[in-house]
């Protein structure tokens, strides 16, 4: 394989270990268990300097620091960026607040964002988050925007959709002229390469493609 990516973002299904968990998530998308997703060889596509960002939840921090070491990474750090998941209709309804005046200062605001959190499962507190890592091979990309803020607030798309903010935040980070490819892709973007077994198009084939399995996961 020839294209060298120099940054490469992924989003692995991760596979829980429980039916609860997996059965939550039924016919959403499907998941593969992590010895394939160790097995999937980065080495072909990924840049001798090169930058990986990874999403990961909670419940899988020590999974996402394994796999990045499996594909020759090394983690530099757990929140490169932080998702605050909002829900689906948070932003028709702040609106509707907005136009009805019912926001009389900055506490009303804040406190209506609150509610409007997702809540997800969990053992203690209600996760509504979710995380991406940055891990480097090599030396790996020297940033070229020292602006570039953690936090995103984006609402809910489909199951297990992310928010483009992310790539555009990653242009930024890096440039926008990098080589670039997003792993387990669902949509296109202009300017990144894409490979999934729900992208639309594939850029690349890969030697050893992982096994994905029958049964799904949903996010904590």
């Amino acid at each position: 394989m020839e294209q060298k990516y120099s940054l490469i973002l992924a989003d692995p299904p991760w596979q829980y270990n429980n039916s609860a968990s997996n059965g939550a998530a039924n016919n959403h998308y499907t998941t593969t268990d992590f010895y394939s997703l160790t097995r999937l060889p980065i080495e072909q596509i990924a840049a001798e300097n090169s930058a990986l960002a990874m999403w990961y939840t909670g419940n899988f921090a020590l999974e996402a620091i394994k796999l990045t070491e499996a594909w020759g990474f090394t983690v530099k750090t757990m929140k490169l960026f932080t998702w605050v998941k909002l829900n689906k209709l948070a932003m028709d309804r702040i609106d509707k607040a907005i136009q009805e005046e019912r926001l009389l200062d900055s506490w009303d605001f804040m406190e209506l964002l609150n509610t409007e959190t997702r809540m997800n499962g969990g053992n203690y507190t209600r996760s509504n988050t979710e995380d991406v890592l940055i891990a480097i091979r090599g030396s790996g990309l020297p940033r070229q925007n020292a602006s570039v803020k953690q936090v995103i607030y984006s609402c809910l798309g489909e199951h297990s959709q992310k928010p483009r903010e992310v790539h555009h935040r990653l242009e930024r980070l890096y440039g926008d002229d990098v080589p670039r490819i997003e792993l387990f892709a669902r949509y296109p973007m202009t300017g990144w390469d894409t490979w999934g077994d729900q992208s639309p198009t594939n850029t690349i084939e890969f030697i050893n493609e992982v096994k994905y399995e029958s049964n799904y996961r949903d996010e904590q």
